[in-house]
């Protein structure tokens, strides 16, 4: 609507136009008007752009809102005479279907100035030509244009016309006062928190900026004594505010609606009630809690459980009882899982930073970190199941493809595999640290995932090294090999797995070419495993191996496919009209690469109580698929606090979102359907 809007205003401009101060086109009567008799030498004098607008239809304001342009002024002034910005009236919303422009209806004027030069010289005149473009809409918008001239005097003494100054006393009571008071905002995720003086209610805020807000979002407003805390969904141009805010805040609905040109600081902590993170060292040490065992819990969730069986491999070899190297091998292994933690949170808040739109798990909506991550496993797999060796310790399952002495750069290898497999999925207690660490200044949201890290390390890390932990393992024998064999299912699993959310991200094609490039890895290991005697065939195996890559770097995601029967695509508006309408609503936030999110979708979202439930309800079902990025759902989760799947949000008709606890279960759902009854 943008780009046919821009095109049509082009378009306007090299139509023929009439050249005058007063200007009629075909749904508006436009004049440039002089507030004064003149203009003094050095002075400045107010000029108004007066329109009378066709009933029912609206002109923009300089922030249009969710689609049009406003005013364009350009001027043709001699040497020396300078035009200032223009002035607008409040705004005011206008409705469009599932959107909110911003304008003016009825019979709105813009000011502006004119300033003479210093050497303007008494009794000569001032020539101006102005040609001014405007888009006006109703069912349909027209763009319009009109060119107008004016001869201003240059005069002693400058008196205002008695005849006009009706026409500019309104319009200055139009145009927002200054605002009395101090007003500061922070940026929360995807949300703009703005702390003002409390002046009436409802409130809302029009930013002067476009972007910075979803003009058809909801604001949620708080009053506390005299302070008015407004909660603004954010739009795509958040993430770039720095500085002042500037925009109107309107206090009051209809007539009764007094507005306001508002000026706010970025918050410092406790300014006006807000601040950009924590404002109490006890609140982070919550967030820094809340991670650590939360992290601790993902040893538990599905997502980790092909890496267990790794883990587990790594426990049999210690029954022999060599504890030295069990416990080299588990501060390895909580090595592996700090740095991988690290290297995504670091690079998940400098992405953030640079204003991307991502969450947790970003990493795998890249096919090609998938692809690499289902070769990986299917090489350990290989590794486990005979195909090749590389070594011969039990301890090279975590890397499966390079062994170290003594298997301790496997060990290492092994806390990043476990984060590549568990690090996408949000456990129980880890929706609240996630998110918050995505807005929190860089050194605690870093902390935060440095806390998760530790938290996935503890539980294997304290096992290496209790001191009976190796003589309560089995002995070493042949059933070792039989179970090394064994283990290579659970993560052919896995690979399989990644290879499925492959499919999901690039469709066929994609899933042709990571095909072939599993082939090319088997084929790459047969050669290794053919010149464990010669360094021929294992640099053969090396070129192979690399050519694996080519496939990789053909992937290119393709558009979400349609949800399934049953089931509605994530679209904000449309959840707005259904909330309006009264019809309730689940949103399952899910991705195709969250082991979590496909375990609930299976076991709970499918069982046939909860099913019946949905439908004897009317319950629109909404998926939010997040396998591929989308900013949209990204921005939609940081409203809750979130920064990864799984989410489950529910909205009883009527009521306000509530967000369900995990892990997910029957009860929980059915107990928020009957509460909504």
């Amino acid at each position: 609507m943008r780009f046919l809007a821009h095109f049509a205003v082009l378009f306007a401009l090299t139509a023929p136009v009439q050249a005058a101060s007063s200007v009629i086109t075909d749904h508006a009567r436009s004049q440039l008007v002089l507030e004064s008799n003149g203009v003094e030498p050095g002075g400045a004098v107010t000029l108004g752009f007066a329109q009378e607008l066709e009933r029912g239809w609206h002109v923009y304001w300089k922030n249009p809102g969710d689609s049009g342009l406003p005013l364009d002024f350009q001027w043709t002034l001699p040497p020396g005479v300078e035009a200032g910005e223009i002035e607008y009236p409040a705004p005011h919303r206008i409705p469009v279907g599932p959107l909110v422009n911003f304008g003016h209806e009825g019979a709105p004027v813009f000011l502006t100035s004119l300033k003479a030069g210093d050497d303007a010289a008494i009794g000569s005149t001032i020539d101006i030509a102005l040609k001014a473009t405007w888009l006006i809409c109703a069912d349909i918008c027209v763009p319009e244009t009109g060119e107008f001239s004016l001869s201003v005097p240059v005069v002693e003494h400058a008196v205002r016309d008695p005849e006009k100054a009706g026409l500019f006393s309104n319009a200055r009571a139009a145009a927002p006062a200054r605002l009395k008071g101090e007003a500061h905002y922070a940026v929360r995720g995807a949300r703009l928190r703005l702390d003002a003086p409390a002046l009436g209610a409802p409130a809302y805020f029009f930013p002067d900026t476009p972007g910075l807000s979803e003009p058809a979002g909801e604001q949620r407003a708080r009053v506390k004594g005299d302070r008015l805390t407004l909660e603004i969904a954010g739009g795509a141009e958040l993430g770039a505010l720095s500085g002042p805010l500037a925009g109107v805040i309107q206090y009051g609905e209809g007539d009764g609606a007094r507005s306001f040109a508002l000026r706010a600081e970025p918050a410092a902590a406790g300014a006006g009630g807000l601040s950009q993170g924590p404002s109490r060292a006890g609140s982070l040490a919550a967030l820094l809690l809340a991670a650590f065992f939360g992290g601790a819990i993902l040893n538990l969730m599905p997502c980790v459980f092909p890496i267990l069986f790794v883990k587990a491999a790594s426990m049999a070899k210690a029954a022999s009882g060599d504890a030295p190297m069990m416990r080299r091998h588990g501060a390895l292994y909580a090595a592996g899982v700090v740095a991988s933690f690290a290297a995504l949170g670091g690079l998940l808040l400098a992405l953030r930073a640079g204003g991307e739109e991502i969450g947790w798990g970003f990493h795998l909506q890249s096919p090609g970190v998938v692809a690499v991550s289902a070769y990986v496993l299917f090489a350990v797999g290989l590794n486990l199941a005979g195909a090749f060796h590389v070594g011969s310790s039990v301890q090279n399952l975590g890397s499966g493809l390079v062994a170290g002495r003594g298997g301790d750069f496997s060990a290492f290898m092994t806390g990043v595999l476990a984060v590549i497999v568990a690090a996408p999925c949000v456990g129980p207690l880890l929706t609240a640290p996630v998110g918050a660490a995505a807005v929190l200044p860089a050194f605690q949201g870093f902390s935060i995932f440095i806390a998760m890290a530790l938290g996935l390390a503890a539980p294997y890390v304290l096992i290496s090294f209790a001191p009976g932990a190796a003589r309560a393992l089995p002995k070493p024998g042949p059933w070792m090999d039989r179970f090394r064999q064994a283990l290579a299912f659970p993560v052919f699993a896995a690979a399989g797995f990644f290879i499925w959310v492959l499919a999901a991200q690039t469709g066929s094609r994609g899933l042709a070419l990571a095909i072939a490039g599993l082939i090319t890895v088997a084929f790459a290991a047969r050669l290794w495993e053919w010149g464990r005697s010669g360094r021929l065939l294992k640099i053969a195996a090396l070129v192979v191996l690399a050519l694996a890559l080519v496939p990789v770097a053909m992937l290119r995601p393709v558009a979400a496919s349609a949800p399934k029967a049953g089931a509605i695509a994530f679209d904000p508006a449309d959840i707005a009209l259904r909330r309006a309408a009264g019809e309730p609503v689940f949103v399952d936030f899910t991705a195709a690469w969250c082991v979590t999110c496909q375990v609930n979708k299976l076991t709970v979202l499918s069982a046939a109580p909860v099913r019946k439930a949905f439908a004897d309800a009317g319950v629109a079902f909404v998926t939010a698929d997040w396998t591929n990025r989308d900013p949209v759902i990204e921005r939609a989760l940081a409203e809750f606090g979130a920064n990864g799947v799984p989410l489950y949000v529910f909205y009883p008709p009527g009521g306000e979102a509530i967000v369900l606890d995990q892990p997910l279960s029957e009860r929980r759902i059915l107990e928020a359907l009957s509460a909504a009854r």
